[in-house]
């Protein structure tokens, strides 16, 4: 068992996703050494937070409509306890708590690091896998220092192209991508009964991540 000697408060946002997270819940909940789980549930209208309330041990944010990932995250953040922050995506499956280990590793045991990037590595191949391999810096999971973030006036103005700003707020040479070997996510096509409003919602999100990238200045991932 590694021995995490610091305290970690770990944020997940979910909208929508009463199919997907309860494994992840259920995960988290068996994980023993993370200080501080907080869920926010960005305007949900379905049965998510009914499903986040049935768990005793997590803290619940709750929005009362919809305002965007980068609001959530903005809200997580607020309610965080701890310095160090590992953020995890809603709808993850095969997660394994040797992934938050091997993010946790530049950052908190090599100190090489304020921002590792979690990448899915071997396993399901999909839209979503590839553009995460692609470009790193729009990965939801990843583990970074309080200090190190941008404003959060900053992040609750974002949606989508959240995690490309909190990529470019920190030095190139001060990132790390690193596989997640077996991780996989449910795609928005799976998600949504009909097809076209799922492939909506997918060039929305690209948008939101294109403005991001285009309003931000290039950093090299460095792996």
């Amino acid at each position: 068992m590694i021995n995490i000697k610091e305290k970690v408060s770990l944020i997940v946002c979910a909208y929508n996703e009463e199919r997907n997270i309860q494994p992840v819940l259920d995960f988290l909940d068996s994980v023993k050494w993370l200080d501080q789980v907080i869920i926010v549930n960005d305007g949900s209208t379905d049965k998510t937070a009914e499903i986040i309330k049935s768990y005793t041990k997590f803290d619940l944010i709750e929005h009362k409509v919809n305002q965007g990932k980068g609001a959530a995250i903005a809200s997580g953040v607020k309610a965080s306890r701890n310095d160090l922050l590992i953020f995890l995506d809603a709808d993850l499956v095969g997660l394994r708590e040797s992934h938050l280990f091997t993010m946790l590793s530049p950052v908190l045991f090599t100190k090489e690091a304020d921002l590792a990037l979690g990448i899915f590595g071997k396993g399901e191949i999909s839209v979503t896998n590839f553009a995460n391999k692609l470009v790193p810096s729009i990965t939801g999971q990843r583990v970074i220092r309080k200090r190190m973030l941008p404003s959060l006036n900053n992040l609750e103005n974002q949606k989508y192209g959240v995690d490309i700003t909190i990529t470019k707020s920190v030095a190139e040479d001060r990132v790390r991508v690193v596989k997640l070997d077996g991780l996989s996510q449910v795609i928005k096509e799976e998600k949504d009964d009909k097809l076209m409003h799922a492939v909506k919602k997918r060039v929305i999100m690209y948008m939101d991540i294109y403005k991001s990238v285009k309003n931000s200045k290039k950093v090299k991932i460095i792996k």
